[in-house]
């Protein structure tokens, strides 16, 4: 065969195949084109002869025949070629030596017995690493390899691409590449009749042509050579890797190597099963992830030419993940060793966001990112397991927060969680780096092995599968545990970034969650949110500008609470008020009353804020890019009308003022002993908003609670007259009645009182005696009880735009009758003579208002013969009279009587308008002609008008 040039026309080559057989003969062809013996003449002759000889693969017909060339195709079974028959035969005189195997055996070390000078201790030897094959073994397996792979890719087309897939197909997988069951190598032969089998369970009644048969025949021999050249190149790099780590294991510069990660696994396992390759990726991944012992923490020239090395010759198992985290974390550590301030360390930092994010993108092992997990495990505890199980995910996060990379670290994690189910996250040339591949890479093997099961990508992987198998002892890590890691790791640094404190660690930390919170991945984000929320963080959750917190808050979470603190953090305070309106007002909810008037207060607050188009707050935390549609949203606010801000605004607070009166019948009746109420009707009480006029005829009336109802006639500016005297009526005899009196004028003036109110009906006794259990008008006790009542109800009504549910004619009459009575009863005691006119001056009535009242009060008197009665109103008239001046006297301001709101102005205005000094003068000329027993109470009344006057023209 050497010295022929005519391989095809030597008559002894062709003996040659034809005593040996073509299959054989195939093999020992390529057993001399692969021998480091062999010439190159040699070597290119043996290969030009087993093409010539291998003969063509064939559908031969096994079944029965029509005879006229149209058979069903179930008729036929695959016939490899006698040159593919032949490079199995050399494969597996090649690989069976050593394929079953184990190709690493680690012993542990034996406990020793060792002595010092304090004490006895026991320690361990070091593990004891024995590899199969020795550096001369091993290079003598791997030359024919090396040079059958070689010989394959120069000679054989199915090698180069997929046989019968189209560009862009995904479906990559071959037989080889299953659970390792079809890795055995003495099987491989069988390729064909699975073929055929699966031809004839597809179509059993398809009649294929000549033509169809012979090109399903070539389809499927290429599909077995390309099989083939799968296993052989796997079997290749295993034996590359198991060089260039037994090389680093013998160098002091180079970190020691996992060897107990490939324990007891043959070189059959670690070739074709799934195991095999998750182990080693994770022994590869020990040696470049950031920890303590790894080539980052000894960098050197040796550590970069063995990533190169394993790059170029083991890129089968030592990933473009690898490879790429390799660089991440080399220029990681690298900007970490310079000064914070340095420009280098920000580029450098950069560098490694961009190369880690890339190397994200190819962490497809839920093992390797999560180590040992379990589903019920805390976020912070998943993130505390990939820390300790050196996840390349928890140490690229741990450089990248320590380089201040927070939208680094934010990238890497959600685009390795696209990786196991969360949304993709779309690539950016600017911020990430790729690695180029090397040039031996052909461009289907570019991330062969190192994909999601079954070629799946992040967005097609359930999470609830159990993915590829874990190689993390007695524990299955499944795609939905890698994901929930991925977020959880940044939970993690969000939590322990705002329970640190500090103004560097609140910085990182709103960066961190603006990040966040700029993702698409809604699941992710109503993660995010939640946690924020269980760990008391509340407020920084609610800063977040986003419109799917929003959604969240309004339709997941449906706490109407913290939507209202939402839109207050933004500034959109009318879809606040609008959210507390709704909330009170709900008629379907159970809501307590309380916290229904809490709501309407927040509402009137918000349409308030709303009214002052307050801007949203100026430390709010902004999603990336997200100022335009804050702003635009805070328009869409701005656009509201001030009149519709004013009608809502006092809407709500009339609402909220019924709700208070409401609250105060619902005190009441929790209070009282006496009430006999419907069930049904306390709860509408306790739990609903219960309407005006329910609450005026069906509570207040029937319990006769004369505040409340005068209340609500206020609140709604209803002006019934009548009722309202009945009601101040009846308020005033609640204080009295019953009671007994040794007076029959006291006696009188009450039983006057009392009709047309509600206590008609009440006792008023004239005794001479206090034998029985009727409280006495004489002692006074009532007139402090009565003073403060009318006082507490007067301020809550007076002054509020319905002063005519405060009739002063009625009160003053009323107060003064029963002083005059009281007077009668104690004439030598001048104790509180002016105790109606304080009272309604603590209401808060104006003087000269009050002095009208009491003026109107004492004209109706005219034509009177009732003297004494005539001097009682006077007196009242000049005691106000006189605190009028002296109040005045106290806050004069010679520009008061352009105010109009204090004593002097009002002073000013009634003497100049209202003829004050003339009606003194009256007064004291009604005085004058006035004839009674009791000329000294005359003569002091007049004399202190009198003083008034005096006191009048000095101040004006």
């Amino acid at each position: 065969m050497r010295a022929t040039n005519n391989i095809a026309g030597d008559s002894t080559v062709r003996n040659f195949f034809l005593s040996y057989g073509y299959a054989e003969g195939c093999a020992m062809c390529f057993a001399l084109a692969t021998s480091h013996s062999s010439s190159e003449t040699l070597r290119s002759n043996a290969c030009q002869a087993a093409f010539c000889y291998g003969r063509s693969p064939e559908m031969k017909l096994t079944g029965p025949s029509n005879g006229d060339g149209m058979d069903p195709i179930s008729s036929f079974s695959f016939q490899p070629s006698s040159l593919y028959e032949g490079l199995i035969k050399f494969m597996s005189r090649l690989l069976r030596p050593f394929w079953y195997k184990p190709a690493v055996v680690v012993t542990e070390g034996r406990p020793i017995q060792s002595k010092s000078a304090y004490a006895n201790y026991y320690s361990r030897l070091p593990a004891k690493v024995e590899l199969l094959l020795d550096d001369i073994t091993l290079d003598e397996i791997q030359r024919p390899l090396v040079m059958l792979q070689d010989l394959m890719k120069s000679n054989f087309p199915a090698v180069r691409s997929i046989p019968g897939a189209s560009q862009g197909d995904a479906s990559d997988h071959m037989d080889v590449d299953g659970d390792g069951s079809a890795g055995l190598i003495t099987r491989a032969m069988q390729n064909q009749s699975r073929a055929s089998q699966l031809t004839s369970n597809s179509s059993q009644v398809h009649y294929a042509s000549e033509k169809e048969r012979r090109q399903k025949a070539f389809k499927t021999e290429d599909r077995n050579m390309h099989s083939t050249y799968r296993l052989l190149s796997r079997t290749v790099q295993v034996l590359n890797l198991l060089s260039c780590l037994k090389q680093a294991h013998s160098m002091s510069t180079l970190p020691e190597v996992q060897w107990g990660l490939v324990h007891g696994l043959t070189f059959y396992q670690l070739v074709t099963s799934q195991e095999g390759q998750q182990r080693i990726e994770t022994l590869l991944n020990a040696l470049v992830s950031q920890g303590d012992k790894t080539l980052l923490n000894r960098i050197s020239q040796d550590g970069d030419r063995l990533a190169q090395t394993l790059s170029r010759q083991c890129y089968l198992f030592f990933s473009s993940a690898s490879r790429l985290t390799y660089l991440g974390f080399k220029a990681a550590n690298d900007a970490l060793s310079r000064p914070i301030s340095s420009p280098q360390r920000g580029l450098l930092a950069n560098k490694a966001a961009a190369f880690l994010r890339a190397a994200s993108r190819h962490w497809h092992d839920p093992a390797l990112v999560s180590g040992r997990t379990n589903s019920s495990e805390t976020w912070v505890a998943l993130a505390n397991g990939a820390f300790d199980a050196g996840s390349p995910l928890a140490r690229a996060a741990e450089v990248l927060m320590a380089l201040g990379q927070v939208e680094g670290l934010v990238d890497v994690c959600l685009i390795c969680a696209a990786n196991f189910g969360g949304v993709k996250v779309p690539r950016d040339d600017r911020k990430e780096l790729e690695e180029e591949a090397a040039n031996a890479v052909m461009d289907w093997e570019k991330g062969l092995y190192h994909r999601p099961a079954n070629g799946l990508t992040g967005d097609d992987v359930d999470p609830r599968s159990s993915g590829t198998q874990s190689i993390v002892s007695g524990m299955d890590v499944t795609p939905a545990d890698a994901l929930k890691t991925c977020h959880g790791i940044l939970f993690y640094y969000i939590s322990k970034l705002l329970n640190e404190g500090g103004p560097a660690n609140k910085t990182l930390a709103e960066n961190l969650v603006a990040a966040c919170a700029s993702s698409s991945d809604v699941k992710f984000l109503h993660s995010m949110y939640e946690h924020l929320l269980s760990t008391n963080q509340v407020e920084t959750a609610l800063r977040i500008d986003s419109t799917s917190l929003e959604m969240w808050l309004n339709n997941e979470k449906k706490d109407s609470h913290l939507l209202w603190r939402y839109y207050s953090f933004h500034g959109r305070h009318f879809s606040a008020g609008e959210i507390m309106r709704k909330k009170a007002v709900d008629p379907n909810e159970q809501v307590p009353l309380a916290q229904r008037i809490e709501c309407l207060t927040r509402a009137a607050n918000s349409y308030q804020s709303a009214m002052q188009r307050n801007l949203p707050n100026a430390n709010m935390m902004r999603m990336i890019n997200g100022y335009d549609q804050r702003k635009n949203r805070a328009l869409q606010e701005r656009q509201v009308s001030i009149e519709t801000l004013k009608a809502s605004k006092k809407e709500t607070e009339e609402k909220l003022d019924i709700a208070k009166i409401q609250q105060r019948v619902l005190t009441t009746v929790d209070q009282s002993q006496n009430v006999d109420m419907e069930s049904d009707k306390v709860d509408a009480l306790r739990f609903q908003l219960v309407s005006v006029s329910d609450l005026y005829n069906d509570y207040t009336c029937p319990l006769n609670l004369f505040d409340v109802c005068l209340l609500i006639l206020n609140t709604c500016h209803y002006n019934n007259s009548d009722n309202i005297e009945t009601l101040w009526k009846s308020v005033i005899c609640e204080e009295i009645l019953p009671c007994q009196t040794t007076s029959a004028i006291a006696v009188s003036f009450l039983t006057q009182l009392k009709q047309g109110s509600t206590l008609e009906e009440e006792t008023v006794m004239l005794s001479g005696d206090y034998g029985n259990n009727l409280q006495s008008f004489d002692n006074g006790e009532w007139i402090p009880r009565l003073r403060n009542r009318v006082t507490a109800l007067g301020k809550e009504l007076y002054g509020k735009g319905a002063d005519y549910t405060v009739p002063l004619d009625l009160i003053v009459q009323a107060l003064e009758g029963l002083r005059q009575a009281y007077s009668e009863i104690h004439k030598e005691n001048k104790m509180s003579l002016s105790w109606p006119i304080e009272t309604m001056l603590n209401v808060g009535v104006p003087f000269d208002a009050l002095y009208q009242s009491y003026d109107s009060l004492y004209v109706e008197l005219d034509g009177t013969n009732e003297t004494a009665l005539r001097i009682h109103w006077l007196e009242g008239i000049h005691e106000l009279l006189n605190m009028w001046v002296n109040e005045a006297f106290s806050n004069y301001d010679s520009s008061a009587s352009s105010q109009g709101s204090n004593a002097s102005s009002q002073l000013a205005q009634a003497v100049k308008n209202g003829g004050l000094v003339g009606r003194i003068k009256a007064y004291n000329a009604t005085l004058e002609g006035l004839v009674d027993e009791n000329s000294t109470a005359i003569d002091e009344v007049k004399a202190g008008f009198s003083e008034v006057e005096e006191a009048i023209r000095k101040l004006f």
